[in-house]
């Protein structure tokens, strides 16, 4: 997937996250990224997925990498003010969160990731080989 980055802030930016829903449109997937002070423990990432989904959030997935919490969804309803609520909610998460970056999916929706990469990579493709072409030709006349 391909993530375009809309905003990013610390802790303190956290409560303006909202505005940035209207750069989201409706049925698009969104990514929250959370850096973290320290390793977020397995079971608030499991409590986290599960409030998300309890609440209605389309699509809620949520991994952890070391210190980054990722939030990955589908805009639909409940979108970033409960995804916030949740997240500072649980007193854990607010108190290791540095900061954090927000990304809506730029592949177009009905189009799968998979083979809008692989248009991407034969139109990469073919401009070398028109490239490769058009310097043998100068080359040899």
């Amino acid at each position: 997937m391909t993530w375009q980055k809309i905003a990013s802030g610390g802790l303190l930016d956290a409560t303006d996250i909202e505005q940035y829903e209207r750069d989201i449109a409706e049925g698009q997937r969104g990514l929250l990224e959370l850096d973290l002070r320290a390793p977020v423990p397995q079971g608030v990432v499991s409590e986290l997925q599960s409030k998300l989904q309890e609440h209605g959030v389309l699509e809620a997935q949520v991994t952890t990498g070391s210190p980054l919490l990722r939030v990955q969804w589908r805009k639909g309803f409940p979108f970033l003010p409960v995804i916030l609520a949740i997240i500072l909610g649980i007193v854990v998460l607010a108190i290791l969160i540095i900061g954090w970056r927000l990304f809506k999916e730029v592949f177009p929706s009905g189009v799968s990731p998979v083979v809008s990469g692989s248009m991407v990579i034969g139109l990469v493709i073919i401009a070398a080989v028109i490239l490769v072409s058009m310097a043998r030709r100068k080359r040899y006349g």
